[in-house]
């Protein structure tokens, strides 16, 4: 089971991302924080400018479509219904 997310916590360049969001992006002087969207499992980048002097901090989740059950689920025509068959006898005159 994965550690519970700590939004206070501040990832740095090398850190896996733990799950995909929006995260602001912290540089040491040169720009103002922003944010960014990162995908979990990726590594958290170095800047250009600052180099690892950026942090990145949580603003709120934001699933991956492919963890969407309305995107990635069962096909719908799986999942519609099969109509019933007649008891034998029944519907007859």
């Amino acid at each position: 089971m994965d550690a519970p997310l700590d939004r206070r916590r501040a990832y740095k360049p090398g850190d896996t991302v733990p799950i995909s969001g929006v995260y602001s992006a912290v540089h040491l002087e040169h720009r103002e924080p922003h944010e960014v969207v990162a995908v979990r499992g990726e590594e958290f980048p170095l800047c250009r400018v600052c180099q690892a002097e950026v942090t990145f901090h949580m603003e709120h989740l934001v699933p991956h479509m492919t963890a969407d059950f309305d995107l990635t689920g069962p096909p719908p025509e799986t999942l519609k219904r099969k109509p019933r068959a007649r008891a034998a006898g029944k519907g007859k005159e």
